[in-house]
């Protein structure tokens, strides 16, 4: 919509290549990722983790919000873990990790 941000909402996915390149290519204002780590007892992460997130954010120039946290028991990453490795990573500026059922403003 004219004079809103631009959004990307990633859906369920990993930090693969093709969404590299998108946020490299098109740097969208907001950018709404999965960070809960999940995975089931087999395998690897089907969504994005700590590392995914904060080199996600690096990536991009925008806001970046992190969903899926502490949603359901496959998703170990915690909000204050999440906070505390971003704060360590001086990406917590543009990453705003949002409580259940709060309601963010962007500008």
């Amino acid at each position: 919509m004219p004079g809103e941000p631009s959004l990307y909402l990633a859906g369920d996915t990993i930090l693969s290549s093709t969404v590299r390149d998108f946020v490299v290519r098109h740097q969208p204002q907001v950018s709404v990722v999965p960070a809960g780590g999940a995975r089931f007892d087999v395998g690897s992460d089907v969504i994005m983790g700590v590392t995914d997130v904060l080199e996600f954010t690096r990536l991009c120039t925008g806001t970046v919000i992190a969903n899926h946290l502490e949603a359901i028991n496959h998703c170990p990453v915690t909000r204050e873990g999440l906070a505390s490795a971003a704060a360590k990573a001086g990406t917590a500026n543009r990453l705003l990790i949002p409580a259940d059922g709060q309601v963010l403003a962007l500008a």
